[in-house]
């Protein structure tokens, strides 16, 4: 298994270089030379989405504990985002922190983070990548999640990730992972109705407001713009926002994986219901 990470130790060993004491990755001189092994395991994922590991031939995608996806955290001293900087009111709810272990002494500004989608109506799963190479069928098995469960929180410690996140996931910040934290068979019902298939747009109601109203119709108007926000949080992001305003939350569902038939039923419903939509 090599790493993104191993690029950087790899160039500076090229060079003769001596990799920095912060840096994870390893050389790939010996991997490329005679196959001689690198990592047990790799840790991959994305903000606010499953947290994952692979040993090479297991795959494990552990979702959030709670429905909520909490707590979730962005860790910067440069609040912006891809092509603007955070508005203001994206820092309600910021403090400055005490220096993390690799930020050399430096306090950070954490702020509450949202991501696109919610990984807990996916739930936790487990592949076996020999025999399901497209991850196709779900394993239940305690015994190999708990190993993989136990490798997760071994590089996510080694990473230095915030106790937030061990917290989000329900895995513990220290001592070992034992069968109460696992998820797997619990979240199973979650895994099985997130392959429902995406129900076609004629199947959801046309009058507006609506999941096939345009994204920034919706966000037009106040009572829509708070339900959509609820359920699709990261559209609150002015930029992202004005890349998908012409597109409906269905479309966006269709096209997005992180986004389940679930949550755009629950969306549909709440637009739909008379009156103001609740807050």
């Amino acid at each position: 298994l090599v790493q993104t990470i191993d690029f950087g130790p790899t160039l500076l060993d090229y060079f003769d270089v001596e990799a920095t004491g912060l840096m994870q990755g390893a050389p790939l001189r010996s991997a490329i030379a005679s196959d001689a092994p690198v990592h047990e395991a790799g840790l991959f994922g994305s903000f606010g989405g499953h947290v994952n590991v692979t040993d090479g031939r297991y795959v494990y995608m552990r979702a959030p504990l709670r429905e909520s996806n909490d707590p979730l955290y962005e860790h910067t001293l440069m609040p912006t985002h891809m092509a603007s900087r955070f508005a203001p009111e994206e820092f309600e709810g910021a403090e400055l922190l005490r220096p993390l272990p690799f930020t050399k002494g430096a306090p950070v500004l954490r702020l509450p983070g949202t991501a696109w989608g919610n990984p807990y109506a996916f739930g936790t799963m487990l592949f076996d990548l020999d025999t399901d190479p497209g991850q196709s069928r779900p394993l239940l098995d305690d015994e190999l999640e708990l190993r993989m469960a136990g490798l997760l929180t071994e590089l996510m410690r080694s990473s230095d990730a915030p106790e937030s996140q061990f917290d989000r996931l329900g895995l513990p910040r220290e001592g070992p992972v034992t069968p109460a934290h696992l998820l797997a068979r619990d979240q199973y019902p979650l895994v099985v109705a997130a392959t429902e298939p995406m129900p076609p747009e004629s199947e959801f109601a046309r009058e507006a407001p609506g999941v096939t109203t345009l994204v920034r119709d919706l966000l037009a108007d106040s009572d829509a713009r708070a339900a959509l926000l609820r359920h699709l949080p990261l559209l609150a992001n002015p930029d992202f926002a004005e890349q998908v305003g012409d597109r409906s939350p269905w479309h966006l569902a269709a096209t997005t994986p992180g986004i389940s038939v679930q949550v755009l039923r629950a969306l549909g419903a709440e637009l739909a219901a008379p009156g103001p939509v609740p807050r």
